[in-house]
């Protein structure tokens, strides 16, 4: 047997990979104690960056560790649905294309959502296979599937009934395009030439006001004197 002149990793990780994963070599053993990571899950719209490599690795550091150990180890495997980020994907989509989400209607609409997922949704957990990393496939989950929303749903319910969910007033982000609040990762922060606004607050109670200098005076809306 001859060896090849130049290593190819490619090719020699994957073979072995693949073999790995049809014998089942990352499913717990069923055996010792039990030790669980879940995967922070990526979003199915993207592709892994630095930072999925970096936790990545620790993960699988740690999870290779524990099976090593005798342990009943599982690491569970998923992707996120990446609302508001997919809808914008597959709404870029229906514009192309001459439509839009208003003129398929919300049914057809959903429907073309979640057939943008069968197509593209592979592409990141193929990535993690490239890494190396050895979760339980057998296991891989979607955060829309049926069970995982009905389990959120139960516990938005009971966070509600115990009082621990509210409805209250906030300054939010607000998207004019798809009509919903969206975090502040989702917003693009962009450097701009502002003023100083200076508001004048009556004191409660006597005479005279105290000046506040702010560079957002919308805040004003949020103010109710609490402090």
């Amino acid at each position: 047997m001859t060896m090849d002149k130049n290593f190819s990793p490619a090719d020699i990780e994957g073979r072995w990979y693949d073999y790995w994963e049809a014998n089942g070599y990352f499913a717990p053993s069923g055996e010792g104690p039990a030790f669980c990571i879940p995967i922070p899950p990526p979003n199915v719209t993207g592709t892994l960056h630095m930072g999925h490599g970096f936790q990545q690795a620790i993960m699988d550091a740690l999870v290779r560790y524990q099976r090593m150990r005798g342990h009943n180890t599982l690491w569970q495997v998923g992707t996120d649905h990446a609302g508001i980020a997919t809808q914008m994907v597959v709404e870029r989509q229906l514009e192309s294309e001459g439509s839009s989400r208003e003129a398929l209607g919300r049914e057809a609409f959903i429907e073309r959502v979640w057939d943008w997922k069968a197509e593209s949704g592979g592409a990141i957990t193929q990535q993690l296979r490239r890494l190396g990393t050895s979760p339980d496939w057998s296991r891989e989950r979607f955060t829309m599937d049926p069970g995982l929303s009905q389990a959120v749903q139960r516990v938005f319910i009971t966070l509600f009934e115990e009082g621990l969910i509210y409805r209250g007033h906030r300054l939010v982000n607000w998207d004019p395009t798809f009509h919903t609040a969206i975090s502040d990762l989702e917003v693009v922060q962009e450097e701009e030439a502002g003023s100083l606004w200076h508001l004048r607050y009556p004191l409660q109670g006597r005479d005279g006001h105290l000046v506040v200098a702010t560079t957002r005076p919308e805040t004003m809306l949020g103010d109710d004197g609490g402090a």
